[in-house]
């Protein structure tokens, strides 16, 4: 997901994550967040997340907002 930054980020990718794409760990569980703005820069690239997701039996969890600043990052 490095390809899908904001404009003007220059952050090494081996080293950082996409905005759109982020690891954190709720209760105790390793997840990642992902950004549904990502559709609306490539719709292609939100459904290969959701499709990776469903191919490896990975749960999927839709929420309408996620607070960052209460969660652990992996």
């Amino acid at each position: 997901m490095a390809s899908f930054r904001p404009p003007g980020d220059n952050a090494d990718p081996r080293f950082t994550y996409s905005p759109y794409a982020r690891p954190v760990q709720i209760a105790q569980i390793n997840c990642v967040v992902i950004d549904t703005r990502l559709h609306d820069l490539d719709p292609r690239a939100l459904d290969f997340v959701l499709n990776f997701a469903k191919d490896n039996d990975l749960t999927i969890e839709e929420a309408c907002e996620f607070e960052p600043k209460s969660q652990t990052p992996t």
